[in-house]
């Protein structure tokens, strides 16, 4: 298993805790990581402090996270989370699945991060290499069903 040491969520100032109506729940969702060359495989997502612990795991360079709904190569439908780290914070992308379409947003801090790059295989702008409080609260926000926190830009890419 994925050696996750969860900080403190006081310290990351995170609301975890909200479930709005709709929201999938902590256990709809399933993760699975790439630590150097090993693979995790899939497995629940237990909690909001279950997904902080992941991210952190994830925090040296190359190093990756991937969050979603269950079933989402199945059915075709529902949101994924990622987080990539980049050895001096994290690379974040979110993405809504219905059907054939993919809207797939690259998550930065301010305006500039809506003018950032999104294309596959190309490096993160400066807005968008989130710290770990980063990375966690627009993850712990968009799989909860709430969207990106105030403060975060996106840049689109979608697939069809």
């Amino acid at each position: 298993m994925l050696d996750t040491t969860a900080l403190p969520e006081s310290s990351l100032e995170l609301m975890p805790e909200l479930q709005p109506e709709g929201a999938l729940g902590w256990g709809m969702l399933e993760w699975k990581a790439q630590v150097g060359t090993w693979d995790t495989g899939w497995h629940d997502v237990e909690s909001s402090s279950h997904l902080v612990g992941l991210i952190q795991a994830v925090r040296h360079d190359g190093n990756w996270l991937v969050v979603q709904t269950r079933y989402i190569d199945v059915t075709r439908y529902g949101r994924y989370a990622q987080a990539m780290s980049t050895g001096s914070g994290y690379q974040v992308e979110v993405a809504m699945v219905s059907g054939g379409s993919t809207n797939n947003w690259r998550i930065g801090l301010g305006p500039l991060a809506d003018e950032a790059a999104n294309e596959p295989h190309t490096g993160v702008a400066p807005s968008q290499n989130l710290s770990l409080a980063g990375a966690c609260e627009v993850m712990v926000s968009w799989l909860n069903g709430h969207g990106l926190p105030l403060g975060y830009g996106a840049s689109l890419h979608v697939y069809g």
